[in-house]
């Protein structure tokens, strides 16, 4: 299960990720992702409550990484996403 929770601060918008980044809810986040930058400039993403991502999971948060997106991590996730890719 996966909890995303828009706000918007200081006029950006902002998306925090609780949980596990799996399966269908890497899409459901990019979705969501989508529609947020259809209103604006794209959103930032706070993800220190994500637990677990599978490959699907860090392959979407290396790309929002690569893009700028993360502004909020954990030192569980950035390992993630400076570890090699085993997929």
């Amino acid at each position: 299960m996966l909890r995303i929770t828009e706000s918007t601060k200081n006029g950006q918008a902002w998306l925090e990720l609780e949980g596990r980044l799996v399966g269908p809810w890497v899409e459901v986040c990019r979705g969501v992702c989508a529609r947020a930058s259809a209103l604006g400039p794209g959103p930032a993403l706070d993800v220190r409550e994500v637990r677990f991502a599978d490959a699907a999971g860090v392959r979407f948060l290396r790309e929002m990484d690569a893009a700028g997106r993360i502004a909020a991590t954990s030192s569980f996730l950035l390992e993630l996403l400076r570890s090699e890719d085993r997929t």
